[in-house]
């Protein structure tokens, strides 16, 4: 697993997924990263001080210390159609502090998810999944081939 790599990352993603189903569009349409920054810093609005003590770098930091100010836009005014319960689940996921996001096990017992939602079928494992073979350290022939077979195979078992 990538060191600083946590679930906080993929609520993240699952959040801007769920924005994007709320309005049919991206959410943070960033042209590149600090467009999309910017984006992200329009909407959350400015991250607080301890928020800022979670980046480790330090000129990552320092930039976002320079900006103006920004106030967080309410969700209800970009999404005014949509469910409270989504919003509040929406407002848990897309919070700038990775340590305060909800977890996993949280954000599928939310009230907006808690119809889908049964503990017993929601196995949760206390070791991360480790691949046989790790990819990362292939080839760039290999994994080509790796890739065409798995499509190949895909491909013959799903024609009629």
């Amino acid at each position: 697993m990538l060191e600083g790599y946590t679930k906080s990352i993929d609520i993240w993603s699952v959040g801007c997924i769920l924005a994007e189903m709320l309005s049919n569009r991206p959410i943070f349409p960033g042209k590149h990263y600090l467009d999309q920054l910017n984006h992200i810093l329009g909407i959350l609005g400015s991250p607080s001080q301890e928020d800022l003590n979670c980046i480790i770098n330090i000129k990552a930091r320092n930039y976002l210390l320079s900006l103006p100010l920004r106030c967080k836009v309410p969700w209800n005014s970009l999404f005014p159609k949509a469910d409270s319960k989504a919003l509040d689940l929406l407002d848990k996921m897309l919070t700038f502090n990775p340590h305060k996001r909800i977890e996993v096990e949280a954000a599928l017992a939310h009230p907006y998810l808690e119809q889908y939602y049964d503990p017993t079928d929601e196995p949760v494992t206390e070791t991360p999944f480790k691949f046989a073979m790790e990819l990362d350290d292939l080839p760039k022939e290999t994994l080509k081939e790796l890739i065409f077979e798995e499509t190949a195979r895909f491909n013959t078992v799903c024609r009629p």
